[in-house]
């Protein structure tokens, strides 16, 4: 009684009986029908329950059940030949080693395929591994988009001027004076061996070139950094960012000023939003206002606690935070770059995207957001 060889050496034996309770059993009764039968069993069943991987049980499938010179295509061959009687006994043994091998096959397959899960599965007792570090956007990057996106939608393009600017520009043509304090070296940033030449202070010299390059009517926004010769402390810094805005044509007036302004406050703070204009001077608008917004710290009553018995740090008390500066363009802006101020109007509108940011998530200091503190950063 020769054995059948292993088609791979590498191929391992184990005891199907696990996989499949019987074992034992089936084997007693091939033995009685046949001897190649029995060991085609035998040894079938015990490669594919010792096989490693599902790679390695497909292997061994196709060399004993497979249709083409597998073991049992083999022993079929001189089936036809044989007497009634013994191609009945011989053919009932083969259809058993099929159906058997079969079933081995298949229960060998999703103990593989278990093993393969519960490997993958998290092992809920094993230290955490830490994650990589992924970044994102910045706090005021993500302000300035917000921002860009709702002006674009009041029909509103970008503009993006330079930081470095002519004094011109930053000033005279904004209608500055000569003598006006933003002029002197404790307030503004001179380019060494450059006359004339300085870090803008605001982005508002981009209405200047905007309105030399382009005709009426104009609906621009100008995002950027900014320079000051500011002493840093929790307010102020010597470099932060803003948003000018510009609304250029005819019959432009105070009233679509109020209305963008209060479509701009409710969009980023809430629709409950109180809003107000304030008077105020600035050389490049006539008249000029501020635009307060009710305090989101204290919901506009100026006071905290439970019955109102301390004063609200941010708004001191007053229900009011100042958000932007805005006004009509002056008519000596206009006429500083070839427009008629009889034939055209404008508005115009400056914020700062730290002071946004800072009253929208109550931050209380604005060197946060130059420090790459990730702590920080990694809250927004």
């Amino acid at each position: 009684m020769a054995e059948i060889p292993a088609i791979e050496p590498t191929w391992s034996e184990e005891d199907p009986e696990p996989l499949v309770p019987g074992h034992a059993q089936r084997l007693e009764e091939l033995k009685g029908l046949g001897e190649a039968e029995y060991f085609t069993y035998l040894k079938g069943s015990r490669y594919l329950a010792g096989a490693r991987d599902l790679r390695v049980l497909q292997e061994i499938h196709t060399a004993f059940l497979g249709r083409a010179n597998s073991h049992v295509a083999r022993m079929m061959i001189g089936l036809p030949r044989l007497p009634v009687e013994e191609r009945k006994i011989r053919g009932r043994a083969i259809n058993l080693v099929k159906k058997w091998l079969a079933e081995v096959h298949e229960a060998r397959r999703r103990a593989l395929e278990a093993a393969a899960e519960s490997s993958l599965a998290a092992d809920a007792t094993e230290p955490g591994q830490q994650r990589p570090w992924v970044g994102h956007r910045h706090v005021l990057a993500q302000v300035r988009d917000e921002l860009l996106d709702l002006f674009h939608g009041l029909g509103y393009s970008v503009y993006v001027s330079r930081e470095v600017e002519l004094d011109a520009y930053n000033f005279t043509r904004l209608n500055f004076p000569p003598d006006h304090p933003a002029r002197d070296a404790h307030d503004t940033y001179f380019v060494e061996g450059a006359d004339g030449v300085v870090l803008r202070t605001h982005t508002s010299p981009g209405w200047v070139r905007a309105m030399e390059e382009r005709k009426p009517p104009l609906r621009l926004v100008f995002p950027g950094r900014t320079f000051r010769a500011e002493q840093v402390d929790a307010s102020h810094m010597d470099q932060f960012h803003q948003i000018d805005g510009l609304y250029v044509a005819r019959n432009v007036s105070m009233a679509d000023l109020k209305s963008t302004l209060n479509t701009f406050a409710r969009a980023i703070y809430g629709g409950h939003t109180r809003t107000r204009l304030v008077p105020v001077f600035f050389p490049f608008v006539e008249p000029g206002c501020q635009m307060d917004v009710s305090c989101a710290i204290c919901n506009g009553t100026g006071r905290l606690g439970e019955s109102g018995e301390r004063r609200c740090p941010v708004c001191k008390g007053s229900g009011w935070s100042e958000l932007l500066g805005a006004g009509m363009v002056h008519p000596n802006v206009f006429r500083a770059v070839g427009y008629d101020p009889e034939e055209v109007t404008g508005f115009a509108f400056g914020m700062g995207l730290e002071r946004i940011a800072m009253a929208r998530y109550s931050i209380p200091e604005i060197r946060l957001f130059l420090e790459n503190d990730v702590r920080f950063l990694t809250q927004f």
